[in-house]
């Protein structure tokens, strides 16, 4: 395990007149140092992103977590002792736990979904561009998730397969206990709008599109908003 965020940080510091934002604090997950250095250098050039920790595999996860405390962890699915999956539920279990971006080369359907249901706020491919990389970890440490177009599409042609099965059937009940407003706001949300994006839609404040929001997700017995949105395809609000 390395720290390298110090150099970072420094250099934001330099080149910013006053007190700037804390950076989105970045603890990468993967199995190939050749990856990891990739990720590194594209990453370099955000100011507001800090790489503060590296590990090679998921057993070491949990360990980071509590020596760095990163905003975000950049994980990937398959790595030799401990998978990315496993990571998740382990991470997801803690008090106040960091957000998590899947990025993989696995586009598999089915990945993507396991991922997400485990607690991932996020999943992109590691084909997926420097900026779309970049604001995959801006949105997911902001709370809007991330999740790469090729993969939103697959996923939600798969759900929508499984028209009869068992899980869409239970997420149309589940989506039955919301209220219309609520409704409104989890569509929303399905459909990528921010919650300012949704607060003007429906011309309310942020602050009540947080309140909505936060009591559909209670109901709704999830956690982040890629979670939301996945359920919502399947009871068919898309």
């Amino acid at each position: 395990m390395s720290d390298t965020g110090t150099g970072v940080a420094e250099a934001a510091g330099d080149e910013n007149v006053g007190t700037p934002p804390r950076p989105i604090r970045v603890m990468l997950v993967d199995d190939d140092p050749i990856v990891r250095m990739g990720v590194r250098n594209l990453l370099s050039v955000a100011k507001d992103i800090e790489i503060v920790a590296e590990v090679s595999d998921g057993d070491e996860v949990l360990g980071g977590v509590q020596a760095y405390h990163p905003d975000v962890i950049v994980l990937d699915v398959r790595m030799a002792r401990i998978g990315g999956l496993e990571a998740i539920r382990s991470v997801k279990a803690r008090p106040q736990a960091p957000k998590i971006l899947m990025f993989t080369v696995w586009d598999q359907d089915d990945v993507a979904e396991r991922a997400i249901e485990a607690g991932a706020d996020g999943f992109l491919l590691k084909t997926a561009s420097p900026e779309e990389i970049r604001s995959g970890i801006r949105n997911v440490a902001a709370g809007l998730g991330a999740v790469s177009p090729k993969t939103a599409a697959q996923l939600f042609t798969r759900l929508r397969d499984d028209a009869g099965s068992a899980q869409r059937l239970d997420a149309a009940r589940l989506v039955g206990t919301l209220t219309e407003r609520e409704r409104d706001v989890l569509a929303g949300l399905a459909r990528g709008l921010s919650n300012a994006e949704l607060a003007r839609e429906l011309f309310v404040s942020e602050t009540t599109v947080k309140t909505h929001l936060g009591s559909a997700f209670a109901k709704l017995g999830v956690d982040n908003r890629a979670q939301a949105a996945v359920l919502a395809d399947r009871a068919g609000l898309l």
